[in-house]
């Protein structure tokens, strides 16, 4: 339980993939697809976050190229400086259920 504890950085373990893209925002500040690249709702996460939760997200478009020079564009979600404590209050309450 120790290490558990070091990784969320004395938050309660996620229950739901909401509270793991939420925790990650906290601790991180930023999340994209590719923290997550394993989960098939990424983005109704992030989008449930902001609306049903209230949650104010920044979103940079971000351009690159794959392997074969073909252009794709995500999206980088950060989270300010000024709705962090918003944010750990919503983690704490959506975790308590």
């Amino acid at each position: 339980m120790g290490k558990q504890q070091e990784l969320f950085e004395g938050f309660p373990f996620p229950k739901t993939n909401t509270e793991e893209v939420l925790l990650t925002l906290i601790l991180q500040k930023s999340v994209s697809i590719f923290d997550f690249s394993y989960m098939s709702g990424f983005r109704t996460r992030v989008s449930e976050i902001q609306r049903v939760h209230g949650i104010l997200l920044f979103r940079q478009l971000v351009k690159k190229k794959n392997k074969f020079g073909n252009t794709y564009t995500y999206a980088i979600h950060t989270l300010p400086e000024c709705q962090k404590e918003k944010a750990i209050e919503v983690y704490y309450k959506i975790n308590a259920n």
